[in-house]
């Protein structure tokens, strides 16, 4: 599979975030946001949320396809596996030290993450995403506009995350639901220009989530495709699911 492991892993991370165009009205960031969480289901429905799991399938193009799940436990604790033909690669945070296998890459034992993985991973760990409760969580947000994205207008918001990286996100400006993310990302040691985009909303224990995934980076045709078949919430975790073995 020619996409890089840890590509996977952060898309299955970030999936699990009524008037006409002529209508829509100039709002303030707050007011935004605010029609963002009541999207998702409401701030209390959120701020419950203790675990979620989920799985589906990530998609590279015909015969590349891996099975992927996902389990977070806050704070801090993540773990992602797919399976790719008879092995399973796993990334997991136990909320203080993150860890990989990836037998397609040659490790067949657990070892540390890089500083820039782990940064990445546990960012994983925040199942509502950055926008809900932003403040609180010490991320920064500027709304920047308008911009159209496949059609419908969208609101630009830049977010400088607590740990130092920046997004530009797109709420789409009817629903208020996060529609494409733009994202620069090292991941194998290459800079990359991330563009993902976000469909397919459905509630999964009164919260709605998007379900369909799909990704693309700068300079390359390839676009990789993770597809959420099931996502409960509050099912119990144990920790040592995100331990890191030995």
């Amino acid at each position: 599979m020619s996409v890089h492991l840890k590509s996977v892993a952060l898309l299955l991370g970030l999936a699990l975030a009524g008037a006409s165009p002529g209508a829509l009205r100039a709002e303030t960031l707050d007011a935004l946001i605010a029609r963002h969480v009541e999207a998702r289901g409401g701030m209390e429905r959120l701020q419950s949320i203790e675990t979620l799991r989920a799985s589906g399938r990530a998609k590279a193009g015909p015969g590349r396809e891996a099975l992927v799940t996902r389990e977070v436990k806050p704070p801090g604790r993540v773990r992602t596996e797919f399976a790719f033909q008879g092995v399973t690669a796993v990334f997991a945070c136990d909320g203080s030290l993150c860890w990989s296998v990836e037998p397609m890459a040659g490790i067949f034992e657990a070892r540390r993450m890089s500083e820039a993985d782990t940064s990445l991973s546990t960012e994983h760990a925040d199942i509502v995403g950055p926008l809900v409760d932003w403040k609180a969580k010490g991320h920064a947000v500027e709304l920047l506009g308008k911009e159209t994205i496949d059609g419908q207008e969208a609101y630009k918001l830049k977010v400088t995350l607590s740990g130092g990286g920046e997004q530009i996100d797109y709420l789409d400006a009817e629903t208020a639901l996060l529609v494409r993310r733009e994202t620069r990302r090292t991941l194998g040691g290459e800079l990359l220009e991330l563009q993902t985009t976000f469909s397919d909303f459905r509630p999964v224990g009164g919260v709605v989530f998007p379900h369909l995934i799909r990704s693309s980076a700068e300079g390359r045709a390839e676009v990789l495709e993770v597809i959420v078949e099931e996502a409960e919430l509050n099912t119990p975790i144990d920790d040592g699911r995100f331990e890191m073995p030995g």
